[in-house]
């Protein structure tokens, strides 16, 4: 296949994210009454997807918590659909949110039926409105505008991290926190330009060979999506971890040819700053994503995003992907590999017994 014509899809769909993210916001706003009605009836919330979809049901759970002030956690779609007793528990009643780009994921098909044999409420946040998820479940967001051609996932997986802090802060009538969110797509339409040239790069950096991703609170999510994203696109060796447990063993693997790449929370920045210099030191090269990086960022780190966006944690989330997904679309290339069809991967997983 010729170069100019792998990833196109891909590329197309990292640059478009704005536009999807504004279609999130009126799909949830037309169905305010119906979401915060089924919010209302949980005692506890279970966030579930496989693959990118977990991901975002880790991005999302201790959002949803924070706004709701509901537990909530993240559970794979296959725990709940093999062994549920374990995570639904039967006093309470619980809400399971399971995310799906398709929605007709067979794990995550069955986790919805199951959940709602044993009485528990479901909504689905899907792409497809003619997906078995959106029909099987008590309630389905359908973002429509974040469908995709690409195996790769990149605007459906920021979409629906949206979606799920977007849904909490709604239904829970926090209207200075909806109104900050509101204003993620002009940030991201002007920024997409910094990202982009940034991420490619990175990406074009082939002494890299090895990457970890981290981060803590709400952006553990997405540290694994990210690592997830160079594992697909890349086939280099790629982990990801809770920032400072990463001093617990993993940096034992930190060399000149790591990546060591930091999503930094304001709550944790003087924690995330020592591991940053910690990993230098150890000889890894640094890439920092912040909102106000500063001296002491510049001197340990090789590469860093500073967004200025004056939003905080929780809300500001999603701008730090896009030049994670343009450096792995980058390095994609280098490598020879086509980032729309990775190796081995197809748009959903079907099980041989599934649905």
């Amino acid at each position: 296949m010729k170069q100019e014509t792998r990833g196109l899809h891909t590329l197309d769909e990292i640059r478009t994210q704005p536009e999807s993210w504004e279609g999130v916001f009126r799909r949830i706003d037309r169905k305010k009454k119906e979401l915060t009605e089924i919010i209302s009836r949980a005692d506890e919330i279970i966030c579930a997807g496989c693959g990118s979809a977990f991901n975002v049901s880790h991005s999302v759970a201790p959002l949803l918590q924070y706004h709701t002030g509901i537990t909530t956690r993240a559970v794979h779609a296959s725990d709940i659909m093999i062994h549920m007793p374990f995570f639904l528990n039967s006093g309470k009643k619980t809400l399971l949110i399971v995310f799906s780009r398709s929605g007709n994921t067979t794990e995550s098909v069955r986790a919805v039926q199951a959940a709602k044999e044993s009485g528990a409420l479901t909504l689905s946040v899907v792409c497809f409105g003619d997906s078995r998820m959106a029909s099987d479940a008590d309630a389905a967001i359908v973002l429509e505008e974040a469908q995709e051609m690409s195996v790769t996932t990149s605007r459906s997986l920021t979409a629906m991290i949206i979606a799920g802090s977007y849904l909490g802060a709604v239904c829970a009538g926090q209207h200075d926190a909806c109104n900050r969110m509101k204003t993620l797509p002009a940030m991201g339409r002007e920024r997409m330009d910094v990202f982009e040239e940034l991420g490619r790069r990175i990406g074009s950096d082939t002494a890299i060979e090895k990457y970890a991703f981290l981060g803590s609170g709400s952006y553990y999510g997405l540290a694994r999506e990210a690592q997830l994203k160079i594992k697909e696109m890349v086939l280099l060796p790629s982990d990801s971890y809770v920032t400072l447990d990463f001093q617990h063993g993993p940096m034992a693997n930190v060399d000149p040819t790591m990546l060591v790449t930091l999503l930094v929370s304001d709550a944790g920045r003087e924690y995330e700053l020592s591991v940053a210099r910690k990993m230098k030191e150890l000889g890894g090269r640094i890439f920092v994503l912040c909102e106000k990086g500063g001296k002491e960022f510049e001197r340990c780190a090789e590469y860093v995003l500073e967004l200025k966006s004056g939003l905080g944690d929780g809300i500001r989330n999603v701008l730090y992907m896009p030049s994670i997904q343009f450096m792995a679309y980058e390095r994609s290339l280098g490598q020879g590999q086509d980032p729309d069809n990775p190796k081995n991967l197809c748009y959903y997983v079907k099980l041989a017994h599934g649905t």
